[in-house]
């Protein structure tokens, strides 16, 4: 699910959203650790070359261990974000486009318990490129941490994907295209009153195959099952083991 990769559409609104669970290794202690994250975005089409998007993540996380009497389980939103993007470059061909659009966007500290408490711009860069049958989608996006009232500054990070899409011949509704995406993060260590924190930051690489079915020109559903292929990070920290996405594309 590509953070740049939406649907592009003119003078609209898109509802869109999808359900990631994510289920990490033990930790030395014998804890586990479930986290699902349930985003809600909202897309407006405002003119041809410009879309305006908003996203608040509503956050679970589940911890079982043998220090545990029972599981623990914590939900409350997470910080918001809000984006604006333009399509510099945009042309069109019969069954296909090219897209090259930079966006722009901060996150909010509008969170409480899964908050990180700081403001934090985001810039990011989409290549799109469809000729049908064949979809391809790449994105880059860069995020500035800062430090907030309690001397915590996450760590800045780097975010890439690269989707491909394919549609299946000889059906026609609905419309089905198998997806295989590579996507990555990496990012520095937190720090504290200055200070690193040893146990943050790193690197993470997902390999994802999925689909998509488009139902309709106006609802599609996605799923994907990201598996990691990279896990470098740094100190001691819950290390990523399965994940689960499934979710909507809704444009009314």
């Amino acid at each position: 699910m590509a953070p740049g990769g939406r649907t592009l559409f003119n003078q609209s609104v898109m509802v869109r959203s999808f359900v990631r669970i994510d289920y990490f290794a033990k930790g030395p202690n014998g804890e586990s650790v479930r986290r699902i994250v349930n985003p809600y975005a909202f897309v407006w089409g405002a003119y041809p070359n410009l879309s305006l998007s908003f996203v608040a993540p509503l956050v679970s996380v589940r911890r079982d261990g043998p220090a545990m009497p029972s599981s623990v389980t914590k939900t409350d939103f997470g910080d918001g974000r809000v984006f604006a993007r333009y399509d510099l470059f945009r042309k069109n061909v019969p069954g296909g486009f090219t897209r090259l659009s930079p966006e722009v966007g901060i996150q909010i500290p509008t969170g409480t318990a899964f908050s990180t408490g700081s403001a934090a711009p985001i810039a990011s860069l989409v290549f799109s490129h469809v000729r049908d049958p064949h979809w391809l989608v790449a994105d880059v996006q860069f995020t500035y941490s800062t430090t907030n009232s309690d001397g915590f500054r996450p760590g800045n990070r780097w975010r890439y994907d690269v989707t491909y899409m394919r549609r299946l011949a000889d059906i026609e509704a609905p419309t089905i295209y198998l997806v295989l995406e590579m996507n990555g993060e990496q990012a520095r260590r937190s720090r504290l009153n200055g200070g690193a924190v040893e146990a943050s930051g790193g690197n993470l690489v997902f390999l994802s195959p999925g689909v998509e079915m488009f139902l309709t020109r106006r609802l599609v559903l996605e799923f994907s099952l990201p598996v990691p292929a990279g896990r470098d990070l740094n100190g001691n920290q819950l290390k990523p083991r399965v994940s689960v996405i499934g979710g909507f594309r809704w444009l009314f």
